[in-house]
């Protein structure tokens, strides 16, 4: 115990050493990315047509438009109007793929229009080239090198001025080119408009039928205006007269195929059963007619009884008649 009292206790209070931090030569490592090293957009500069096609109409961050030297960014979409565009997509390829009488065109192919005050190339979200179209687009082409008969644009609310492009801007310029329809697609609803060639060559609104738009550039293509906001499954657009004519034809041609062959399954299943049915009658009267048979079977049998009981009474009879007979001539004989 005295040797345990004489040894020193620590006045600090923790009992383990404190961390040494070692010095090292690692520098700190930089951030992936750096404001000043991300892409920033050129919208708004002066360049070049030819500068344009080298530079900027393929560029790897930005979807860049040409109007008349100045640089335009395309607006970033949001998910509804991916969604939207999605759907009415899937509505035009089926129509495409029905009639045969058109290409349908996507993925940012530009197109040059020349006007009469001016010179831009645009990227429409989607566009229609009819077969009679002069110029056709070949599977290599980047760019159209004629006039899209169709343009569609999906809008976005996030960028006002790619809103004002959409709506005005492009909306002159493709009339002027000689875009036969235009249809802007707002899946807030506020910007939706449907756009045709009239006879003096400028866009005049489609008016809906019954809340129908028909387009005159794609034969057979129709769709409901609430149906863009529904987006209702390809399949149940096939009970829908409007889309009947090009939308899943394979697959109504299957539908009703499988139809037909389950009708005819259920002919051939009420045939056989009317042929049972028939069989079971033909049965039932010939139970019937044997029934009747052996009836009078049983009854010329009964008959035959009755008569064979009768001959016999009738022998009896007579036996008993020959028996007073003889007696009677006994008696007679005795009597003389």
């Amino acid at each position: 115990m005295e040797a345990l009292q004489h040894i020193p206790i620590s006045e600090n209070p923790n009992p383990f050493p404190e961390f040494v931090h070692l010095k090292t030569d690692i520098p700190d490592l930089p951030p992936l990315i750096r404001e000043d090293d991300a892409p920033q957009s050129d919208a708004g500069l002066m360049v070049s047509e030819e500068e344009y096609w080298k530079n900027y109409y393929e560029h790897p961050d930005f979807r860049y438009e040409w109007n008349n030297g100045i640089l335009e960014v395309k607006s970033v979409g949001d998910f509804a109007s991916y969604v939207q565009s999605e759907f009415f997509y899937m509505l035009m390829k089926e129509s495409v793929k029905t009639s045969k009488m058109a290409t349908l065109v996507g993925l940012d192919i530009g197109f040059k229009l020349v006007l009469p005050e001016k010179t831009s190339i645009r990227k429409p979200d989607l566009a229609v080239i009819l077969k009679s179209n002069p110029d056709q687009i070949e599977p290599e082409h980047c760019t159209y090198k004629g006039c899209f008969d169709m343009c569609i644009e999906f809008l976005s609310d996030t960028d006002k001025k790619g809103l004002e492009n959409d709506t005005v801007v492009k909306k002159l310029e493709y009339s002027q080119a000689g875009v036969k329809e235009y249809f802007i697609l707002d899946r807030n609803k506020t910007e939706t408009a449907f756009y045709r060639h009239n006879s003096k060559g400028k866009y005049k609104k489609i008016k809906p039928r019954n809340g129908i738009i028909e387009s005159q550039v794609l034969p057979n293509f129709k769709f409901r205006i609430d149906d863009l906001y529904s987006q209702p499954p390809l399949e149940k657009l096939i009970k829908d007269e409007v889309y009947q004519p090009y939308v899943l034809i394979s697959y109504q041609e299957q539908i009703q195929k499988t139809e037909e062959e389950r009708l005819r399954a259920e002919k051939e299943s009420l045939r056989a059963e009317k042929e049972r049915l028939r069989a079971e009658k033909e049965r039932h009267r010939a139970e019937k007619a044997e029934m009747t048979i052996e009836a009078e079977r049983k009854k010329a049998k009964k008959e035959r009884l009755r008569a064979e009981k009768e001959r016999l009474r009738a022998e009896q009879a007579e036996q008993e008649a020959q028996k007073l007979t003889a007696k009677l001539q006994a008696l007679l004989a005795k009597k003389d």
